[in-house]
C-alpha cells in the first residue's frame, strides 16, 4: 500500500482536517491544525507532502522521524510539530482500517473502555450552538431570576446544571490573573468562584482549575488559596516557555499540577517530568506529536508517577484520536473536549453530532464509549458534513 495524496479540508468554524490517500482505496482522517494559525499549519502539511507520496502509510514510526528531521536541521515548533500531527492521526487510521482494527488495539489493547470526560465551567450559563457554528453564536444572556454573571452564585448554578442535568462527572473551571503582578488583587475572587463550582457540582464530582499561564508570583498565591479546595489538579502556573519558571510556581505546593497543552515533542515533557513538577501531563494530539509521540509522553509521565489529560479544545475527529490512545494508556486521567462539539439529544448530552455518523454519547457515568471500530473508530456523517460545510469557516478558533 502506497500514499498517493494528501487532501485538506477546511472545516467550519474553524478546523482544518486531512485525508491521506492510498492506492487501495484506504483513506485516513487527521487534524492538523494550530489555533489561529491554520493556514501555516496547511502550507507545512504542502512541504511534508512529497516527503509521503509513494510511501507505506504503515511504516509510522519511520515517517514520523522522516517528517521531524525534514527541515534543514530546523526541528519541532508549534507549526511542524501540528502538521506532524495531524498526519500522524491521518496514518495510525489507515494502519487500523487495513489491520480491521482499531488504533487502541494496534497500540497494545484496551486498558478500559469508558473514557471519563471533563466540561468547562465559568460564570455563565452553560449553551450550546448548531455544528459548525462559533461558540460565541451561542452565548444565552441572563434570565431573569438568574444570578449576576461572573458571580460565585453564577459558577455555583453553572457547575449543577453541567452535572445535574447535563451529566458530566468531572469538570474544570477557568480564569485569567493575568501575566503580571497586578492580578494579586484577583485571587481571593477567583478562588471563592472555584469553591463555588466545587460546591455546585457536588461530593463526587472532581473539579480541576485552568489559571492560564500567571506571573509566577501570583501562581504561588493561587495555589495556596486553592489547596483547602482540594482541586482534582491546578493547570499551568506559570509561563510556558520556561520549566525553571514552572519549578519556581510550584516549589513546596501540595496541589496537584497540570501542564503541556502548548509543549510539543517528548523532549520538555521529560525536563518537567525529571525535576518531579508534574502531578497531570496534558499533551495535544494535535500539537505534540500525534498518537506516536504522545503514547511516547505517557509512558515517561507512567515513570515519573504522573497521569495523562490530553488537551484537546479542537473537533470532534481531534477528541475521537485522543479517545483512542486514553483506552490505551494505564496512566489516563480525564479527557477534555471542545465543548463547542456539545448537542443535547433527548435528555442526553452528544459530542461530536453532525461530524460524525455515530457521535459519542455522555453515559450516565460522565464517560463516553471507547469505539472499537477500525481506525479511529469513527466514521463521518455525510450528510450533515454536507451542511457543515456550506458554513463560514474563520481563522480564528470556535
Amino acid at each position: 500500500m502506497k500514499i498517493t495524496a494528501l487532501e485538506l479540508l477546511r472545516v467550519p468554524p474553524s478546523w482544518v482536517w486531512l485525508k491521506i490517500h492510498t492506492d487501495e482505496g484506504i483513506t485516513g482522517l487527521g487534524e492538523p491544525y494550530l489555533e489561529n494559525h491554520p493556514e501555516s499549519v496547511i502550507a507545512e502539511v504542502r512541504r511534508l507532502e512529497p516527503l509521503l507520496i509513494g510511501e507505506d502509510p504503515t511504516r509510522i514510526e519511520w515517517l514520523w522521524n522522516r517528517m521531524y528531521e525534514g527541515g534543514s536541521g530546523y526541528k519541532g515548533g508549534p507549526v511542524k510539530m501540528s502538521a506532524i500531527s495531524g498526519i500522524d492521526m491521518a496514518l495510525w487510521d489507515i494502519t487500523g482500517k487495513a489491520a480491521g482494527t482499531s488504533v487502541h488495539r494496534l497500540l497494545g489493547g484496551a486498558t478500559r473502555d469508558r473514557i471519563l470526560v471533563y466540561r468547562a465551567v465559568g460564570g455563565g450559563r452553560p449553551h450550546l450552538v448548531e455544528p459548525g457554528d462559533p461558540y460565541r453564536a451561542g452565548r444565552r444572556d441572563p434570565m431573569p431570576g438568574d444570578p449576576i454573571p461572573g458571580s460565585p452564585e453564577a459558577w455555583r448554578a453553572a457547575a449543577s446544571e453541567l452535572v445535574h442535568e447535563w451529566g458530566f462527572r468531572a469538570l474544570k473551571a477557568h480564569v485569567s490573573p493575568g501575566e503580571t503582578p497586578f492580578g494579586t488583587d484577583r485571587v481571593d475572587a477567583m478562588v471563592a468562584c472555584f469553591a463555588a463550582a466545587r460546591e455546585g457540582a457536588g461530593p463526587g464530582v472532581p473539579v480541576a482549575i485552568d489559571i492560564h499561564n500567571p506571573h509566577p508570583a501570583i501562581a504561588r498565591q493561587m495555589l495556596r488559596a486553592l489547596a483547602p479546595h482540594r482541586p482534582l489538579f491546578v493547570e499551568e502556573p506559570m509561563p510556558i516557555e520556561r520549566v525553571d519558571a514552572l519549578a519556581e510556581a510550584v516549589a513546596g505546593s501540595e496541589v496537584p499540577v497540570a501542564a503541556g497543552e502548548r509543549w510539543m515533542g517528548k523532549w520538555i515533557f521529560f525536563d518537567a517530568l525529571s525535576r518531579g513538577l508534574l502531578a497531570v501531563v496534558q499533551p495535544d494530539l494535535a500539537h505534540a506529536g500525534g498518537i506516536t509521540e504522545c503514547k511516547k509522553i505517557a509512558a515517561i509521565a507512567e515513570a515519573a508517577f504522573a497521569t495523562v489529560a490530553l488537551h484537546c479544545p479542537l473537533s470532534p475527529l481531534a477528541f475521537a484520536a485522543s479517545v483512542q490512545l486514553d483506552a490505551a494508556i494505564p496512566n489516563f486521567l480525564v479527557q477534555e473536549h471542545n465543548e463547542v462539539n456539545d448537542t443535547r439529544d433527548g435528555g442526553r448530552t452528544v459530542i461530536g453530532a453532525g461530524y460524525l455518523r455515530d457521535p459519542f454519547v455522555v453515559g450516565d457515568d460522565g464517560c463516553v464509549a471507547v469505539p472499537d471500530a477500525p481506525g479511529l473508530g469513527v466514521e463521518i456523517d455525510e450528510a450533515g458534513m454536507a451542511r457543515i460545510m456550506a458554513k463560514p469557516w474563520s481563522t480564528q478558533r470556535g
